[in-house]
This record gives structure tokens, C-alpha cells and sequence, in this order.
């Protein structure tokens, strides 16, 4: 096996298994999930959004989204969270989407996990949005959730989002496998892992991800 001493993330990994201290583990690498399932959502929200800008030409929806986002970048949160919230109910369908999407990514970043969740599962239970766009909540809600729920009761809320169709299954599958590990169960963890690793169809950050994990958890405690 190589030697992992030099890549700062496989060094912190080994030194959290080493020490059985899996929750801290979670905390910080699954963090930088999460982060990333936000701005997942930023990027296939928006071209929604921008479908909609096209078709419609709705200035003044446009207008007052730009304006709530310069908020958010501006790191005027509250703000920014306030301004989604009342543009949903009146945009067209791609912006009041977008809105929510972004309201309760918002509500994750201000450290309301339990309000992101709730929000993310009311635009899940929207029969109105299109079924990758609600299976994306749920896995967003998932994602706020994931440090402080129970987590084999998570796996099986968001085990169907793993099936072949879903556009999200590999997420799902890394999400899963970190609540194996959160869980305590490092040999089953790294077995999940290992597969994504090897999936050749996955994608490459992601396959480089759990090869990495793979590696650190690979390693013998002293």
C-alpha cells in the first residue's frame, strides 16, 4: 500500500480511526459533502432557473433573484434567506424552484440544519417539480440531517434514491457509506467504498474520494 503520511486529508482520516474517534471523523469529512451537495444544487437549480428566464422573459422575477443571491454571496444570509422566501410564491416555476432550493441551503449554512431539512423535504413532497428535482431534496435533506440523525434510519430514507435511473445514485451511495462509518462500522464501510472505488461508470472525483478512504480505513491500528 502506498504511503499516505503526505496527503493532509488521508493523514487526518488515519489519525481519527486510530484514536476510534468516527464521530469526529463524520464531522469533519462529511461536512465537505454536504458542502458540496449545496452546491450541487446551485448548478442544477440554476439552469432550471434559467430555463424558465428564457421561456418567460420575466424581468422582474429575474431582478429580485439576482438581488437575493448578491445577498447570500454577500454573506448577508438572513437577508438573503428572507428575499428567497418571498420570491417563491409569485416567480415563475424555475425561479420559485430556485428560490426554495437556495431559502433552504440558507437556512444549512445560518446552522438551522433541522429548518433546512424541513424545507428540503416540502419541495421533495412537491408533486409539481420534476422527479430528479424532488429526489434531490430528499438527498439535501439528507445531507442536513446527516451529523445529527440516526443513521440507519437515513440510509433507509434515501435507499431508493440509489436505484440504476437515479441521477443522484452515486451521491447516495457516498452518503450511505459514511453513515456506515459514522455508525462505527468501519469493515462494512470500507466494502461500500472500495465498490464505489471500482465502479467504472461512477464519477472521477468521487471514485478518487473513496479510494482514499478506502486507503486510510485499509490501514492496521497500532
Amino acid at each position: 500500500m502506498a504511503d499516505n503520511t503526505s496527503d493532509p486529508l488521508l493523514r487526518e482520516i488515519d489519525e481519527e480511526l486510530r484514536h476510534e474517534r468516527l464521530t469526529k471523523l463524520w464531522r469533519r469529512f462529511g461536512n465537505w459533502v454536504i458542502g458540496a451537495g449545496v452546491a450541487l444544487v446551485v448548478v442544477v437549480a440554476g439552469h432550471q432557473g434559467w430555463k424558465s428566464h428564457q421561456a418567460s422573459q420575466r424581468a422582474e422575477a429575474s431582478a429580485r433573484y439576482t438581488a437575493a443571491v448578491r445577498l447570500a454571496v454577500a454573506n448577508s444570509a438572513a437577508e438573503a434567506e428572507k428575499a428567497f422566501a418571498l420570491l417563491a410564491p409569485a416567480a415563475p416555476a424555475g425561479y420559485a424552484m430556485l428560490a426554495r432550493f437556495r431559502e433552504a441551503a440558507l437556512a444549512a449554512r445560518q446552522g438551522d440544519q433541522p429548518r433546512a431539512a424541513s424545507l428540503y423535504r416540502r419541495l421533495a413532497a412537491d408533486g409539481g417539480l420534476d422527479n430528479s428535482y424532488r429526489e434531490l431534496a430528499l438527498l439535501q435533506a439528507a445531507y442536513a440531517v446527516a451529523d445529527s440523525a440516526e443513521p440507519q434510519a437515513l440510509r433507509s430514507e434515501i435507499a431508493r434514491l440509489a436505484a440504476a435511473e437515479s441521477p443522484w445514485r452515486y451521491l447516495v451511495r457516498e452518503l450511505s457509506a459514511l453513515l456506515i462509518l459514522r455508525s462505527g462500522e468501519r469493515e462494512v464501510a470500507r466494502e461500500e467504498f472500495r465498490r464505489l472505488a471500482e465502479d467504472a461508470a461512477a464519477p472521477a472525483a468521487l471514485k478518487a474520494r473513496a479510494a482514499e478512504i478506502v486507503a486510510a480505513l485499509g490501514k492496521k491500528e497500532n
